[in-house]
Formats: C-alpha cells, sequence, structure tokens
C-alpha cells in the first residue's frame, strides 16, 4: 500500500485538538474539503498545513481557511481570506515566512466583438503565491498568467460513474526555501517553463524562462545553489536525465550535466536530497544496462539484469567538481554479486527492485529495495516479491549486503509477471541528528515495519488494518513518525506523533 509521502490527501475535515501531538479530524460536510500538507525547510519537515475550502462567497469566489500546526500538530496561526477557486499545489518555510504555490481559475467579462452584444465570461488561469507570517498575516501576494491544462478522469462504476475534470499544470507546480534568501518556485504550462526567486518578504528577485528539454521537472536547492533536474523520456525509459544548476548569487551563472557514467551508459535517479554531513546535493541511482534499456518491467526482466551497477553523485557547480562513486557487478568483482545483479547467499538468493537510497552520518549511501526471490516449480521459473534488502555503498566504491528483513510476501507469479504490480513496499527515510540515527518505514501490503538501520533491527510492526480501524505510518519531525488512525465507522481521522 505505497503512499504519497507528502501527507496530501483530500477528505472533509474539521479539526478536534485532543492533547499533545494528537489530533482528530471528522468529516462534516461535503461543501467543505481540506488539504493536509507536510511544510518542510531543507527537505526536513518542520510542520504541517490544513488548507480549507469553506462555502462560497460569490458567484466565482469562495471563503478559504489555512491552519497552520508546528510539528508536534499543535496550531499556531489561521489565515482566512477570499480568492477565486485555487488549488494548493506546493508550500516552503523560511525564516518564519510560508511560501504558499496555487493554481488559480477565475472568470473574467471580456468586451464581445459585437458591440451590441453582452460582454462574454472568459476563463482566466493564474499562477498565485502567497507568503504568509506564522502569526497568520499575508504579507505579499504574487500572480502570474499561465495556461491550465484539463484532464478528465472517470471515477466510480455503474450508477455512480462520473467524469471529473481537473485543471493543473502540464509540467507542475513546486517551491524550495533558499537558505538566509527566500524561495525558488518553478511552474511549467503549455508555453514555457520558468522559476523565480523571491525573498521572505514577497519581493521578486528575478525570473529566469527555461529553455530546457524534458518531459519531467524537479526543482531542489542547497545552499545559494538551485537545481533543476530534467528527464526526457525517448532518451531511456528510465535514464534521459540532466541536471542544470543555477546560482542565487549569480542570476546568469549556469552549468549542466547529463546523468551518464564515464562509458556513456544513463543513470536511473533514485534520490535528490542533502547530504546531512555536509548541506551539500547529491543523487543517487542505478546504471542502466545499455543491452536492456527498455527490458525492467517483468521478473524476467529483472533475472537478466536491467542494471550494471549503481552509483552516488555528489553535486558540483562544474564538471572538475562532480564526484561520482560507481559500483559495477557485471565486472563479477564484487563479492556475492553477479554479473546480472543477483545477490548470493547460503540460504538465499535474490534480485533488488531499487526503490531509494540515502546518505548516512558516515558517508555511505545505502540503498533500500525489494528481494525478488526466483524459484523454480516443475521446471518453470516462478517470482515472488519478499524481504526488505539493506545494501551499503562506501566511498571507495565497495559495495555490501547491508541486511535483509522479513516483509510482507507477494505470492508466487510468472516470468512475464509486472514487477510493480506485485511489489506492494515503500521505503520511507527518518533521521535523528542529535543521535545520527537513520530509520527507514517500509510500508508494505498489510503491514507497516519500522527499521533502525543503524542497529539493523526492526523496531516495530503496525497492521494497516484491525477491526474498523486502517492505520498508516508517515515520516515527522526528526526522530518521529506521524501515526494515522482513519475509523470508517465513526468517520474520524486521528494523527499522531509518535518518538522512535
Amino acid at each position: 500500500m505505497k503512499k504519497n509521502i507528502v501527507l496530501l490527501f483530500s477528505c472533509l475535515l474539521l479539526g478536534v485538538v485532543s492533547y499533545a501531538q494528537t489530533k482528530v479530524f471528522k468529516e462534516v460536510s461535503e461543501e467543505i474539503s481540506s488539504q493536509v500538507k507536510a511544510i518542510t525547510q531543507d527537505n526536513a519537515l518542520v510542520g504541517y498545513l490544513v488548507f480549507t475550502k469553506l462555502e462560497k462567497a460569490a458567484e466565482n469566489t469562495f471563503n478559504y481557511k489555512i491552519t497552520i500546526m508546528d510539528e508536534n500538530l499543535n496550531d499556531i496561526g489561521t489565515v482566512k481570506f477570499t480568492e477565486a477557486y485555487i488549488t494548493l499545489e506546493d508550500v516552503s518555510f523560511e525564516q518564519d515566512v510560508l511560501c504558499l504555490a496555487y493554481t488559480k481559475i477565475s472568470n473574467t467579462l471580456v468586451p464581445n466583438e459585437n458591440p451590441k452584444k453582452k460582454p462574454v465570461e472568459k476563463q482566466k488561469d493564474e499562477l498565485f503565491i502567497q507568503f504568509i507570517s506564522l502569526d497568520g498575516k499575508i504579507i505579499a501576494t504574487h500572480s502570474n498568467d499561465v495556461s491550465l491544462t484539463g484532464t478528465t478522469y472517470l471515477t466510480g462504476s455503474g450508477f455512480s460513474a462520473r467524469y471529473t475534470y481537473v485543471y493543473g499544470l502540464k509540467h507542475g507546480l513546486q517551491v524550495r526555501n533558499i537558505a538566509k534568501t527566500g524561495f525558488a518556485v518553478y511552474y511549467g504550462d503549455n508555453l514555457k517553463d520558468a522559476f523565480m526567486v523571491f525573498d521572505t518578504k514577497g519581493n521578486l528577485l528575478w525570473t529566469k524562462k527555461l529553455t530546457l528539454n524534458g518531459d519531467r521537472y524537479y526543482l531542489h536547492t542547497a545552499g545559494s545553489n538551485i537545481y533543476i533536474l530534467t528527464k526526457v523520456n525517448d532518451l531511456a525509459p528510465e535514464g534521459g536525465y540532466t541536471l542544470h544548476t543555477y546560482s542565487t548569487t549569480d542570476s546568469m551563472a549556469y552549468f549542466r550535466y547529463d546523468l551518464k557514467d564515464k562509458k556513456g551508459n544513463w543513470l536511473k535517479v533514485l534520490t535528490f536530497d542533502n547530504d546531512p554531513n555536509t548541506g551539500k546535493a547529491y543523487l543517487t541511482g542505478c546504471i542502466i544496462n545499455p543491452d536492456r534499456q527498455k527490458d525492467y518491467t517483468t521478473a524476467r526482466d529483472y533475472s537478466n539484469g536491467p542494471y550494471i551497477g549503481l552509483f552516488t553523485l555528489n553535486v558540483g557547480n562544474n564538471s572538475k567538481e562532480m564526484a561520482n562513486i560507481y559500483s559495477y557487478w557485471n565486472t563479477n568483482t564484487i563479492a556475492g554479486v553477479s554479473e546480472d545483479g543477483l545477490f548470493t547467499m547460503p540460504d538465499n538468493n535474490f534480485y533488488v527492485r531499487y526503490s531509494t537510497a540515502f546518505k548516512d552520518y558516515e558517508g555511505n549511501t545505502v540503498f533500500a529495495g525489494s528481494a525478488v526471490v526466483e524459484k523454480k516449480l516443475l521446471g518453470i521459473p516462478k517470482y515472488k516479491l519478499a524481504d526488505g534488502v539493506f545494501i551499503k555503498q562506501d566511498s571507495k566504491a565497495q559495495l555490501k549486503l547491508d541486511n535483509n528483513v522479513q516483509c510482507d510476501e507477494s505470492s508466487y507469479f510468472g516470468p512475464a509477471g509486472t514487477i510493480a504490480g506485485f511489489d506492494k513496499k515503500g521505503f520511507y527515510k527518518v533521521t535523528n541528528n542529535e543521535t545520527k540515527t537513520n530509520y527507514i518505514i517500509i510500508d508494505d501490503d498489510d503491514n507497516t515495519f519500522i527499521y533502525n538501520v543503524n542497529t539493523k533491527k526492526i523496531m516495530r510492526t503496525i497492521q494497516h488494518k484491525e477491526g474498523k480501524i486502517k492505520t498508516n505510518v508517515f515520516p515527522a519531525k526528526e526522530g518521529h513518525v506521524m501515526i494515522s488512525e482513519y475509523n470508517k465507522k465513526e468517520k474520524y481521522t486521528r494523527f499522531s506523533i509518535e518518538a522512535l
């Protein structure tokens, strides 16, 4: 049961605080809808925000309420305002200021071509940005004209089936804080891609129209640097990444880096994050087998080696500063790993479907994924998804199996079975800077496992469903997790912050 760890969900909520670090939301009305988003700073969670669309204020406007909570779910500020139809897309935090980015749809009257006829109502699409202080004051706003793309979704079935029309930006809208400066905002529609830099007072410092080629765009910041990671699907289904580096101190500075190894093999990105020791950006992932670029979806594909190794890229501002760590198993030089990526153990052999990776406090990169076990039944190969697997890569490119832990297992399936359809595991990181401890939440089909990477032990196992209660676990503030308990019968959701 994989979840979007941004904690974004649409529901009908009314908040009721019961005691510290616990909050209960009850469903109250179909006319009132809310989004809950995590507030981040430097890629770390620092609080939560509830954005609620209330009743209509007029024909084309609504009343809205924003509730700001700290990392312990305590309310610290409330904002009420009236606007056209807006959808909250992203939020970030810097120097006691929140930056919220929305898409906005409003209807305006424009003159008719025939002057004798009434004005024509026309839809206007905008990017709408708010800057809010923690005490609930709107410091500034900013708007840009954009072109939203409409998509139709079919929800429900039978007599309850209906079509929902959703508007959004073609390449999305993302916000990241820039330490000691303000915020970077990226957006991409049908006509252009661009990013803007604001200070914490909401002043636009500069904007840059991008002429990059990409099907997907990812915004990241570290120190004074702004990164745009683009992906072109046609170059390689899992590769085709290019890193574009900009500087907040020099709007003209620019550096481009194609994500390939020295042999020209494309790299598949798993993680784009900041090093806990240096604060500098890094990327991790898999080195794609050039002969099997399109063969990565089925169990048979995994047994034939879609990857030839793993990489860590410590990002610099130019090609000389880019520090690459490549670990290749196709050379048969890594003990316990075959040339097609099979980890061989005395009692268990498996391939790995890699999901994520992170740097620990000792400078190693830890890769996490699901074990793909192969077994011959009546001479026919069968496969299943089994353990959670952790692979460690050190600074000298040495690679080893750090641990594999028992989790929920799938049933056996044939070679043509799609791996993504059988793999129910999601891996999410929680850190504690004081104790320099890393944890991984393994969100599986029936259970959630909380794993201590340092001690290599499962600390806790939580069932997803027990009676009428459905439970999920999310990363929270440092060294903590958020437990979400949904009671369908009583129609409430309880969130609690718990220490690890």
